[in-house]
């Protein structure tokens, strides 16, 4: 089901004003986006102003605002209205605007430049440079449970979960749902735990290891209503075959749709080398991010087993940020054979239906080579796709 996103236009600092406090005092509903255009340019106010501005702007939205009408002279002031924008809540980590957390009523800092320019490359947090990067955040819950497939999901499972971004951005529109989440990683879950979340939200972040069935068979018994499990696209790799392979077995027996994200479709050679992955925020405050093939590291086309690591550089020296080491790119075919393997139905997210379709139908208009795809596993039976 195509979800409705409503946006509100301001085409001055006098409109703008007027529209905020028309939101705030109930007058007027929340809108998804503010879109400020014309002579409505954050630009042009001073820094104080600006600041002001973003943060009743944070209030009065549930997902954020655009504003393409910005120009700046040098990367000074560039840097500088960035990171204005980013303590006050809002990313531009993708490209559908400067977005924050789902109608989140706090105010996250998304600026990982300011202790660079403090500490240089020592100071990068390296879970904000991944995210940055990296990152899904074009992607809810809300995209998934509004399908005709997963309407009855009220459990949200986020195994391999890291900083577990999925989940706690998801849980500002569905406080009601529950969380579970699991990792190895005692960093991310202190992260994550230590994060601002809405207070009645149940949430369970397991440190755990995701092949253990009786890991499963405790995220099993904390379940309501039916279940979603979600993977991103740079953790199931790190599995061999066999773990994999176990991986989706012990999960589809005890989540109703076990869903991997993959990268888009393509032969494993293309994907060696350096990948330039600067952000233009990077490139002002004097830094660079790759992704950098080792020297060990070229694809095998046999296996898409591939060695690479996530760096950072600047006229100082270089500092690692994450190893990718024994990474195999499991392309979306991989996926199904395996869930033929164990008999499981399996779908992908069309993204113009907006709906979970079974690879077997619709298959010449999907986008798999141009974005990432979201494959859904189960072992329930299920009638065929409309």
């Amino acid at each position: 089901m195509h979800i409705e996103a409503t946006t509100r236009v301001a085409n001055s600092i006098e409109a703008l004003d007027k529209l905020l406090a028309a939101i705030t005092s109930g007058q007027q509903e929340k809108p998804d986006w503010i879109r400020l255009q014309g002579g409505c340019r954050l630009d042009r106010v001073d820094t104080p102003r600006r600041e002001e501005l973003i943060e009743r702007l944070h209030g009065a939205v549930l997902r954020g605002f655009k504003a393409n009408n910005c120009q700046f002279e040098d990367a000074e002031s560039r840097l500088a209205y960035w990171r204005s924008v980013t303590r006050k809540g809002f990313h531009d980590f993708s490209d559908q605007g400067w977005m924050k957390c789902y109608d989140s009523p706090f105010v996250e800092n998304y600026d990982y430049i300011g202790p660079y320019l403090e500490k240089g490359l020592e100071g990068l947090d390296p879970y904000a440079v991944y995210t940055s990067v990296l990152g899904t955040f074009d992607f809810t819950v809300e995209d998934f449970v509004n399908t005709e497939l997963c309407r009855n999901v009220h459990t949200i499972v986020e195994p391999m979960a890291g900083t577990a971004e999925f989940a706690y951005h998801s849980h500002f529109h569905y406080p009601d749902f529950r969380y579970v989440m699991a990792d190895l990683d005692q960093a991310a879950q202190e992260r994550v735990l230590a994060q601002s979340w809405l207070p009645n939200t149940e949430k369970h972040y397991l440190r755990a290891n995701v092949l253990d069935e009786a890991v499963w068979s405790e995220i099993k018994s904390v379940t309501t209503g039916e279940s979603l499990s979600y993977i991103g696209k740079q953790s199931h790799h790190l599995f061999d075959a066999r773990e994999l392979f176990r991986l989706m077995e012990v999960a589809t027996s005890h989540v109703d749709y076990f869903m991997l994200e993959t990268p888009q479709l393509a032969p494993v050679m293309e994907m060696g080398g350096t990948d330039d992955v600067t952000r233009e925020e990077m490139k002002d405050a004097g830094f660079e991010v790759e992704l950098i093939e080792d020297a060990d590291g070229e694809p095998n086309p046999f296996t898409n087993l591939m060695h690479f690591h996530l760096g950072a550089a600047d006229k100082t020296g270089a500092r690692k940020i994450f190893d990718y080491r024994n990474w195999t790119v499991w392309s979306q075919s991989i996926l199904v054979t395996l869930a033929r393997i164990l008999n499981l139905n399996a779908f992908y997210f069309h993204s113009e239906m907006h709906e979970f379709v079974s690879v077997d139908d619709e298959w010449e208009d999907c986008d798999v080579e141009d974005e990432v795809t979201f494959m859904l596993f189960t072992s329930r039976d299920l009638p065929p796709s409309p």
